[in-house]
């Protein structure tokens, strides 16, 4: 007599996609009294998208902080993405980490791509966002940006540290 499966076992999409699932991110410290942004970047050159499962956020400046997205690469290479399989070395996506004004929150004056979110954080949190699907799906030659213009008050920059989490996956049309 055949057998039958106990169970079901469920799997969530980063699981898998393990061999495909990557980290990226860093930490940075603004100049006095100025905010500071820090963006994970698609340069996949074969048009791969980088389906973004987790943000992890330390904020220690004054005030929240916001998600953007925005065409190309802003700032100074942080980090080149790697692979969470052990020896797989390095994967598609790049941190980079650039000035933000400093002067508390600025409205993007972008009209085709709105702020992708606020968050309400204050100074020395550290967050973790992730939802059911993927906070942001980047197609090639794209950007998601945590920043915090808020700065770190009289005399102190603002300190950011992000981590992203992400699958270097074929764009799938809902």
């Amino acid at each position: 007599m055949p057998q039958k499966p106990v169970g079901t076992r469920v799997l969530s999409t980063p699981d898998w996609f393990a061999g495909q699932t990557a980290t990226a991110g860093g930490l940075a410290r603004a100049a006095a009294a100025t905010g500071v942004q820090i963006s994970l970047y698609n340069d996949a050159p074969a048009g791969q998208y980088l389906w973004v499962w987790w943000v992890s956020v330390y904020n220690d400046a004054e005030g929240p902080y916001r998600f953007d997205e925005f065409e190309g690469a802003g700032g100074s290479f942080l980090q080149q993405g790697v692979y969470v399989m052990a020896g797989r070395g390095a994967a598609f996506g790049q941190t980079y980490v650039d000035a933000a004004a400093g002067l508390g929150p600025v409205v993007p004056n972008s009209s085709q791509y709105p702020s992708a979110g606020y968050a309400g954080d204050e100074a020395g949190t550290d967050t973790c966002y992730r939802s059911p699907g993927p906070v942001k799906v980047l197609p090639p030659g794209y950007s998601l940006a945590v920043i915090n213009e808020w700065g770190g008050g009289v005399g102190n920059g603002a300190t950011l540290g992000v981590w992203f989490y992400y699958s270097i996956l074929p764009f799938i049309p809902s």
